[in-house]
């Protein structure tokens, strides 16, 4: 079974669409949608925005529904100017970039109890976002996750520097954080819809948003 979680409706309500034989759960206040795309298991959750939020919805979608993979999808904020709006990016990794405990002697992103501070994503997974995706416009790299909404240079600068990352969102590394701690593959697949500032969220979430469900629809076919 594939599990993928969105943050926002927009995210994930063309997935739910696309599913056959669906049946509706709701589990923490949060409504899983099980069926069937190109006749394979998928369970599909909106998560609501943050690590919390996140790291909820992915736990118990893998005790309810036990997925071999969950795949976070939806929309981020850009941090290199080579990835611009509508761009792809790929997550070879995702980090916590405001998990930090450096003044007891950790590494900023550094997670205490389970000791990481890159959350490594499924290699199959990769290989198959990078063939549907091609290469324009497409980025592999870190993707960084926070409890916060990044706008402006300096906060974009900071994380970039710190973790080479090329995207951030708000979920993410939360949920590659669970699921690693319940030994069940993981991959992150953002569309950019801002360059992490004040200007264009708005005017490109939807348009992001559709190109990461049509980018799921086929992730679903040939994973």
């Amino acid at each position: 079974m594939i599990g993928i979680i969105g943050a926002m409706e927009i995210e994930t309500r063309g997935i739910k669409n696309l599913m056959t034989d669906a049946e509706v759960k709701t589990i923490a206040s949060m409504e899983f949608a099980q069926g069937k795309i190109h006749g394979k298991d998928v369970v599909c959750a909106m998560c609501n925005p943050g690590k919390v939020n996140a790291a909820l919805c992915a736990q118990a979608m893998i005790m309810e529904y036990k997925p071999d993979i969950i795949i976070n999808s939806g929309v981020a904020g850009s941090l290199i100017p080579e990835l611009d709006v509508l761009g792809i990016a790929i997550g070879e990794s995702c980090v916590q970039h405001d998990f930090d405990l450096s003044p007891l002697g950790s590494p900023v992103g550094m997670v205490d109890g389970v000791n990481t501070i890159y959350f490594e994503c499924d290699k199959k997974a990769i290989e198959v976002l990078e063939q549907i995706c091609g290469d324009e416009n497409v980025k592999k790299g870190v993707i960084a996750t926070g409890d916060v909404f990044v706008s402006g240079e300096e906060k974009k600068a900071k994380i970039r520097e710190a973790f080479n990352a090329i995207a951030c969102e708000m979920e993410g590394g939360a949920i590659a954080h669970v699921c690693m701690v319940n030994e069940v593959k993981f991959a992150a697949l953002r569309t950019i819809s801002d360059g992490a500032n004040e200007m264009d969220f708005e005017t490109f979430k939807l348009k992001a948003s559709e190109m990461s469900i049509d980018i799921m629809n086929r992730f679903v076919e040939k994973y």
